[in-house]
């Protein structure tokens, strides 16, 4: 449907947003890519971000389009989720490529698989732990983490700008300051980030994607997620066949 913009989540579409980013936003207005660390530094600082919540496979394929173009974004990784397992070896590899090309390694925290009562020592001690864990497997100091589908009472209650040593990306300052542009659930509930990109004037700006969404061709998101879990069937069906092979087992059917 025309309203939900499907076609806006190609690679081919990618690859134009950015270039309005990096031309426009950057070279023309003077924009730049930041962490969050810089991120209150008075420039003209842009947050480009995403949260892997389904497909290591695709956020592998942005990370090598804005690589390619010199665009550094920072990608919050969950340990794992129904569509993939961080320390799986063909999803940790990928990860280690998008690592180094340069690109920022963030702590995507799910508060479901990993639930934090009300107290903020809680939250602290759980990323504590979370922190050693990317640190030791991504070599690579940790300097922030999001809440992986947060309800308002978990955003309401740990507001601060930084947990355990990490920028907080829903902290209420952020939540109040900063201009943002979301993909979420596959379509644009607000503004198209094409239109953010080129009519947003106001700094420091966050765009927030999630690397399921955009793929080689036009379908809307429940395709797209069907698309993703086929794609992990087969490679965990491909997984298991390389095992038995490797042992010299068959696969009796």
């Amino acid at each position: 449907m025309d309203k939900y913009h499907f076609d806006d989540f190609t690679e081919s579409n990618y690859r134009k947003i950015l270039k309005i980013l990096l031309y426009k936003k950057i070279r023309e207005d003077g924009g730049r890519i930041c962490t969050y660390q810089n991120l209150w530094n008075g420039e003209k600082n842009i947050i480009w971000r995403h949260d892997i919540d389904c497909s290591v496979h695709r956020a592998l394929k942005l990370a090598q389009l804005e690589a390619d173009m010199g665009i550094r974004a920072i990608y919050f990784v969950m340990v794992g989720s129904q569509f993939y397992n961080m320390m799986e070896k063909g999803i940790y590899d990928r990860l280690i490529a998008i690592k180094d090309m340069g690109h920022e390694i963030g702590i995507h925290f799910d508060c479901e698989s990993m639930p934090i009562d009300t107290t903020e020592e809680s939250l602290v001690k759980k990323l504590e732990f979370l922190k050693g864990l990317f640190e030791g497997l991504f070599q690579q100091n940790m300097s922030a983490f999001s809440f992986h589908n947060p309800t308002e009472s978990i955003l309401n209650k740990f507001y601060k700008d930084q947990y355990a040593g990490l920028y907080n990306a829903y902290s209420k300052k952020i939540r109040a300051g900063v201009s943002y542009c979301s993909d979420s659930n596959g379509y644009w509930r607000y503004r198209r980030l094409e239109d953010f990109l080129l009519e947003e004037e106001t700094y420091p700006m966050c765009v927030l994607t999630h690397p399921l969404w955009w793929t080689p061709d036009v379908m809307p998101p429940a395709r797209r997620i069907q698309r993703a879990l086929e794609g992990r069937k087969r490679n965990v069906e491909a997984s298991y066949e390389s095992m038995l092979k490797k042992y010299g087992r068959i696969n009796v059917k």
